[in-house]
């Protein structure tokens, strides 16, 4: 199916016969798949171009029941903390955004101001979050013939790098 979208089959009717198809995924396959269609010849930017598509369809319906734990203070385990971290930031940052007009006149413009900064700074460690993934993770990947996950992850971080 994800051939099907880069042939140029509509999205909403691949996602529409996808989610008919699959009620779980084992996550297993997930990374299996993408790294097939790499190995195959599917480019990886054209798996990164396609990959807010598919993560939708996916959404909620990766069996993470096979995924092997991850122990704390593990590497993995402090990149999913961060994450999470991350997500939190940006929550709040839509908070303020969503309620500009009034926290601007509430507290005023310099207070306001001061807060959006304050959370724009904690984004900066985005950056050194994606080197560590980049440069710890992925070859660890790449090491044992997982190619096509971390390809991807590198391009998703370079989008949100330039973006």
């Amino acid at each position: 199916m994800i051939l099907q979208l880069h042939e140029g089959k509509a999205p909403e009717e691949v996602k529409k016969r996808l989610m008919e198809l699959m009620s779980k995924i084992p996550y297993m396959d997930v990374v299996e798949v993408e790294q097939e269609l790499i190995s195959e010849g599917l480019p990886e930017t054209e798996v990164l171009r396609l990959c807010d598509i598919h993560s939708q369809v996916l959404e909620g319906r990766i069996d993470l029941s096979g995924m092997l734990i991850v122990p704390p203070g593990h590497p993995v385990d402090t990149f999913k903390k961060e994450n999470r971290e991350l997500e939190a930031v940006v929550k709040k940052l839509n908070e303020l955004f969503e309620k500009a007009e009034d926290l601007y006149a509430g507290i005023g413009p310099v207070a306001y101001i001061n807060k959006v900064k304050s959370l724009f700074n904690s984004l900066m460690d985005v950056d050194k979050h994606y080197r560590r993934k980049e440069n710890l993770l992925f070859p660890f990947l790449e090491k044992y013939g997982i190619t096509g996950p971390p390809k991807v992850m590198w391009g998703k971080h370079d989008e949100t790098r330039g973006g």
